[in-house]
């Protein structure tokens, strides 16, 4: 078992060193700082060994946390007449030995069920498939009595709980001579490996299935356009429903929530003055929203999947004229596809504004109808411009650009902080018309000059 778990352990550290040095060597500026040798280097898989340790530690305390602000401090806050310093613990009255025992009554609990899988694979030759049906039913058992039965009034007397808890743990005691003394891990080890690897099989053709779904079995699709007018306009027509239909359910919740907070401010003096006031001041706020509904990302997954993943591999593809021409395309094509429900916002704002109480100023109006589509403008030409600078898939379509992911995340944070802003509407939309303007400008020049380089395979 000792020699199994530092097989596992090397294994483990050097697939995550590794990991770390290919995203790292992805970065445009870092990449040359980084030589092919550092996979080699024995002092950098060490300091990454100590950090890899330190990291399953943190990580370990880190999800019990997590687990008591989620199941404890958040679930019970939904109940009344829970004090909100004494949720758990000594400060709920739980005495010392009682508080001591449940680390220990918890790790029976899953020492016991580790060596009822062993058990189980010794007779039937299957790992934990047989008992984890069972476990899920167990689960949700143990779950409606912790949270439903107070719901209803009712509590399981603590003492009952006590035993429950402390007789699991002889039960992990007995549970760890099982797992010392087993010693049929290899054959553990291939058929979870096995069921993984037909796991990995079965997600990619789900991938390819789903993908040839979404395309339009119309084979008789024609266009009377010429050049890369017609290859983007045979795109467009067969893959209208993975562009389009999700752009339609949006364009039908935006027009549904509109229409919620007109009624609500012609029913409700309270609900108006809100509403009002966030028409006025909240505007940055909906560059998170429109982060979520916008389509960028499925319109590039979609490019790379069912069309350039066969056309990069031409010479003739790559020359800048080209390239910043079918940008440019495309670029119309993601906007149209992503405008349609900005639109409905825009506007559906500006009338909320309207009934809710107005404003003095009526530049508001035409800031907040236009700002939001311009919103979307921004969102359609950045998240094309990152596919053409950072295009990250290979030829087997996997995603292997740290960079793309970095900027991605920097993108959901950036938005992320503009909701705490508040700054009034006509300051801020007439900001936002004004850099969305720059930057399709600069997202163009950038594609002229860097694409042709970065437009291609990665390895």
């Amino acid at each position: 078992m000792k020699k199994t778990l530092k097989i596992t352990f090397t294994l483990k550290n050097t697939y995550r060193v590794n990991g770390i040095i290919y995203s790292l060597k992805q970065i445009p500026v870092i990449r040359k700082l980084l030589p092919q040798s550092l996979y080699r280097s024995h002092g950098l898989k060490t300091f990454a060994g100590v950090l890899s340790i330190l990291w399953e530690i943190i990580s370990t305390f880190a999800g019990k946390l997590i687990y008591l602000l989620l199941m404890i401090n958040l679930v019970s806050s939904l109940y009344r007449g829970i004090p909100e310093n004494g949720l758990f613990g000594l400060s709920a009255g739980v005495s010392l030995p009682v508080c001591l025992m449940l680390p220990f009554a918890i790790a029976g609990v899953k020492i016991s069920v580790s060596a009822l899988s062993l058990s189980v694979y010794e007779k039937t030759g299957v790992y934990k498939s047989r008992i984890r049906k069972y476990l899920w039913l167990y689960s949700l058992i143990l779950l409606g009595v912790a949270y439903g039965l107070p719901a209803l009034g009712f509590t399981i007397p603590s003492v009952i709980s006590v035993i429950v808890m402390a007789a699991f743990i002889p039960a992990g005691i007995c549970g760890m001579k099982k797992i010392l003394s087993f010693n049929r891990y290899d054959g553990i080890c291939r058929s979870e490996l096995f069921e993984m690897f037909n796991q990995i099989d079965e997600a990619v053709n789900d991938v390819r299935i789903t993908g040839e779904k979404s395309i339009s079995d119309d084979t008789d699709s024609v266009s009377d356009k010429k050049g890369f007018e017609y290859l983007n306009d045979l795109f467009i027509k067969r893959h209208k429903k993975i562009l389009w239909t999700a752009t339609r359910r949006i364009s039908v919740i935006c027009a549904a929530v509109i229409l919620v907070g007109v009624v609500l401010c012609l029913i409700s003096p309270e609900w108006s003055g809100e509403l009002n006031e966030i028409m006025l001041t909240w505007l940055p706020y909906f560059f998170f929203i429109m982060y979520f509904i916008n389509r960028g990302n499925s319109f590039t997954s979609a490019l790379f999947m069912n069309c350039d993943h066969s056309l990069l591999t031409y010479s003739c593809f790559k020359k800048p004229s080209y390239i910043l021409k079918l940008f440019c395309i495309r670029l119309r094509e993601i906007i149209k596809i992503n405008i349609v429900p900005a639109l409905i916002l825009g506007a559906g704002l500006a009338l909320i504004l309207y009934v809710s109480g107005g404003t003095d100023n009526y530049l508001n109006y035409v800031v907040l109808s236009v700002s939001i589509p311009c919103i979307s403008v921004f969102f359609s030409t950045h998240y094309l411009m990152l596919y053409y600078l950072f295009q990250p898939y290979n030829a087997g379509t996997e995603m292997k650009s740290g960079t793309y992911q970095i900027m991605q995340t920097l993108t959901y944070i950036a938005c992320f902080l503009l909701m705490k802003l508040r700054m009034p509407t006509l300051t801020f939309g007439i900001m936002t018309i004004v850099f969305c303007i720059l930057y399709s400008i600069i997202a163009c020049i950038l594609i002229y000059k860097l694409a042709p380089k970065t437009f291609r395979l990665r390895n």
